[in-house]
């Protein structure tokens, strides 16, 4: 019960962390580009993490399914962030 609380606390805060700063990116030009550049840098880590997911659960030796289920609700959390810049802009 613990490891799911925390994986869902782990999604509620990438998607309001995401939906915050989309949102700030819509009030100013300079950070759009700003925020774009921070998704584009999260979306590579967000994909290496996924190529490289048995070398990195067997150095931090974590559970397959919770690291799974992180960047899942790290990746859903995101398409969150970037719905909320869509339907603003």
């Amino acid at each position: 019960m613990t490891k799911a609380t925390a994986t869902l606390n782990t999604f509620v805060m990438v998607a309001v962390a995401s939906s915050f700063f989309c949102w700030l990116a819509t009030l100013h030009p300079t950070a759009l580009h700003f925020i774009r550049a921070v998704y584009a840098l999260t979306l590579c880590l967000w994909a290496l993490g996924w190529i490289l997911d048995d070398a990195l659960i067997a150095k931090f030796k974590i559970d397959v399914l919770q690291y799974r289920a992180v960047l899942v609700g790290s990746g859903v959390g995101i398409a969150i962030g970037l719905g909320v810049i869509l339907c603003r802009s």
